[in-house]
């Protein structure tokens, strides 16, 4: 599992042994150069975040905040070392980054400049949400200017909800059970079945205009043995409208749930899936080995404390 933690006096040689392959050398700093530049801008609230799998440290990134117009967090350099690249773990580390930023939200995007022939780097961008801004700065010509925007969460974006008459719930449980092409021929039932089913809940996206963004519906889920006993934040469904795909919607209802459950005294979220592990291994779940559901769908896991 991806970890993030702060570089400090304490831990920087750590960093130092980080290197990328030989024709990556012209996009980036050396590991050690990236954590001078969080000194040298220690000014405007640089901070150096090191990344690590089980342990083990794979990577660096380099963040300061830019107050100047437009005010972004500039994510200056982004490192996963030459051994643990093709893995998927930078575009797991950088959800990690950003689904973070977005709890602290000093600013409301997140700005990277990339080399144009950095293709690889070009693709994990645009694949968790940024997109390119038209922008060339006259410094860095060969470079294309992204930005990721975090979700508006102005305007009741966000809503928890324990009662599945709610029209807009209902909407797009409709949108998503179509989507996947399953019929129910009494849909008052099934959300009466869902009222009375315990204690599910679930929060709802919207967007400043009414329309639903998606919603992720949960319950807790005690997992109990003859000594043991553990309640978890038990993901039982999870959508995004189709409209709103690819702009961080989805990193950011799961992000809300998860501190939902920290907040509930629930340290572990789990969940069933066979349509996209790959969201959920970029953001920090993992396969439980020897556990299936009872549908035959893969088990995923996450520590969240």
């Amino acid at each position: 599992m991806i970890k993030l933690f702060d570089v400090n006096e304490q831990n920087w040689l750590d960093i130092a042994g980080l290197t990328v392959r030989d024709d990556q050398r012209r996009f980036l700093d050396s590991a050690l150069g990236i954590v001078a530049r969080g000194y040298a801008y220690r000014s405007c609230r640089a901070s150096v975040i090191g990344i690590a799998e089980d342990g083990q440290i794979i990577g660096v990134a380099l963040i300061r905040g830019l107050d100047e117009t437009p005010a972004c967090y500039d994510l200056q350099q982004f490192m996963i070392d030459r051994r643990f690249q093709g893995r998927g773990l930078g575009t797991e580390a950088l959800c990690r980054i950003l689904t973070q930023l977005a709890g602290e939200r000093r600013y409301d995007c997140v700005e990277v400049c990339v080399h144009r022939d950095n293709r690889a780097a070009l693709r994990m961008y645009e694949s968790v949400g940024f997109i390119d801004t038209g922008y060339v700065d006259e410094d860095a010509p060969d470079c294309r200017c992204l930005v990721y925007r975090f979700p508006d969460e102005t305007d009741g974006a966000d809503r928890l909800i324990s009662d599945f008459s709610d029209p807009q719930f209902r909407q797009g449980f409709r949108q998503y059970f179509d989507e996947l092409g399953i019929s129910v021929s009494d849909w008052d039932a099934l959300f009466r079945e869902m009222d009375g089913d315990g204690d599910n809940a679930a929060f709802i996206r919207s967007a400043p205009d009414g329309r639903i963004v998606g919603f992720l519906q949960f319950r807790p889920a005690a997992f109990t043995s003859w000594f043991f006993e553990e309640t978890c934040g038990f993901i039982r469904e999870f959508w995004v409208a189709p409209a709103f795909r690819g702009s961080g919607h989805g990193s950011a209802l799961i992000a809300r749930a998860e501190r939902y459950f920290l907040e509930q005294g629930m340290y572990t979220a789990v969940l069933t899936t066979d349509t996209a592990p790959d969201f959920y291994t970029r953001h920090g779940y993992v396969r439980a080995p020897g556990c299936r559901a009872k549908n035959g769908d893969e088990v995923f896991i996450k520590r969240l404390a």
